[in-house]
């Protein structure tokens, strides 16, 4: 189709033929005659010139942290016999990502090839889907422009962000969570050989299997536990109690923490699974597929309305009869009865926390409501911490490996929530 360019000589060589044949003059109308069919032979240029091209699209990495580069490369090849001529690309983005895709190829010869790529970051977590990519081809004088659709659509996934979390200090008392949940095996008191697994620093180096080292191509270690000592549930509030609007709230800050256990786990060699309130889990499993597949799923889960998911899924875990060692449960406001169902959870896991971030404490309520919310949010963790569950409640500046760190069992921890206001 002709370019701005092309409909401005058109209307310029309509008026010189209707100005020619007003006024008698037989140049000026041939003038106005041989525009317009300038401008014909330039749509026919562009149209009947399409050349065979064949081209492909890399996204790198496929799996990235926010505001972590992604990088596009299209690679262009002329499979024609005529030289492909100055190539307009532009590449279609989602909202949510910055970056410039448009760009230029010169000509390409037969048979020869061209790279063109750019870059883009994400802001916010989730799937984000890049094209699809159109190719424009403009004649050589600017009037006509075809465009055609070249390559579909590619996908990657931004991960949430991960708070690396450390072991707390156990200050001689039955151990914790995070304690329980990255024993490391020693062999010492008779346990029997469970498994193998890739070393991590601060491994026993005795405990090299070099057999399975040799073949695999990795130092591997002996994993000398007991099952049950190597299990662990995450499990996710994704439903109500939550507060806030986008980056800020209280849910993208659960989504945070649960991805920070994922690590957790996984720099300590034992087996977790993840289960949200609502929705589809990942079965138990180790290892960095897995860990993959974790922050896969939770760079796309969503907040859902079914405010009972949380505590029908306790119920759910209580009745089970398979012992593990820790649940932590990740999530907003905890109601009396998520902390009631929670403490019925000490029988099957040998350690339960709770990591809470209360939607007062995101949300643009009043002081009033809001000191009122936190009394109860501060009821229910004295309730938890009674049962012997590890509380961590926590604001929107407020770190979790701080917390997480520091917190020993049955301990509520988050600073001081500002300071209480008249209220009149």
């Amino acid at each position: 189709m002709p370019t701005a360019r092309g409909y401005l000589v058109i209307v310029t060589a309509l008026s010189l033929m209707v100005a020619g044949r007003a006024f008698g003059s037989g140049p000026v109308e041939q003038i106005g005659f041989a525009l317009l069919v300038v401008v014909l032979i330039a749509v026919g240029v562009v149209r009947l010139g399409r050349h065979d091209l064949h081209l492909e699209r890399t996204v790198s990495p496929p799996r990235a942290s926010q505001n972590q580069p992604v990088g596009v490369t299209i690679e262009l090849h002329n499979q024609g016999r005529g030289v492909a001529p100055l190539l307009l690309l532009e590449d279609k983005l989602p909202p949510g990502l910055s970056g410039n895709a448009r760009f230029a190829v010169h000509g390409i010869e037969p048979t020869g090839r061209r790279k063109a790529g750019f870059a883009m970051k994400a802001v916010r977590r989730g799937r984000y889907d890049i094209g699809p990519l159109h190719i424009g081809f403009v004649d050589p004088f600017g009037l006509a422009r075809v465009r055609w659709r070249a390559l579909g659509v590619s996908s990657f996934l931004v991960h949430p962000r991960i708070e690396r979390l450390s072991v707390p200090r156990d200050s001689g008392e039955q151990r914790s969570l995070a304690s329980t949940a990255r024993r490391q095996p020693t062999g010492a008191r008779g346990e029997d050989f469970y498994t193998m697994r890739e070393y991590v620093e601060g491994d026993d180096l005795r405990k090299i299997h070099w057999p399975a080292t040799a073949k695999r191509g990795a130092f591997m270690i002996r994993q000398e536990e007991t099952p049950w000592h190597t299990r662990s549930t995450i499990l996710l509030g994704n439903t109500g109690g939550h507060g806030g609007i986008g980056e800020s709230s209280s849910f993208e800050r659960s989504v945070e923490a649960a991805a920070s256990l994922c690590d957790l786990y996984l720099r300590s060699g034992y087996g977790w699974r993840l289960t949200p309130a609502s929705g589809m889990g990942l079965p138990s499993s180790r290892g960095t597929d897995h860990f993959n597949r974790c922050l896969d799923a939770l760079a796309t889960i969503e907040a859902e309305p079914n405010d009972d998911a949380l505590l029908v899924r306790l119920t759910e875990l209580e009745t089970s009869g398979t012992v593990e060692a820790a649940l932590v449960v990740v999530g907003g406001t905890m109601s009396p009865e998520v902390a009631l169902a929670l403490t019925r959870c000490r029988r099957r896991f040998r350690a339960v926390t709770v990591i809470s971030f209360p939607a007062h404490r995101f949300g643009s309520d009043g002081p009033k409501d809001r000191w009122e919310h936190e009394g109860r949010s501060k009821d229910v963790a004295r309730l938890l911490g009674r049962s012997g569950v590890r509380t961590i409640i926590l604001g929107p500046d407020e770190s979790l490996a701080v917390a997480w760190s520091m917190s020993p069992r049955g301990r509520t921890e988050g600073g001081a929530w500002g300071r209480k206001p008249e209220l009149v």
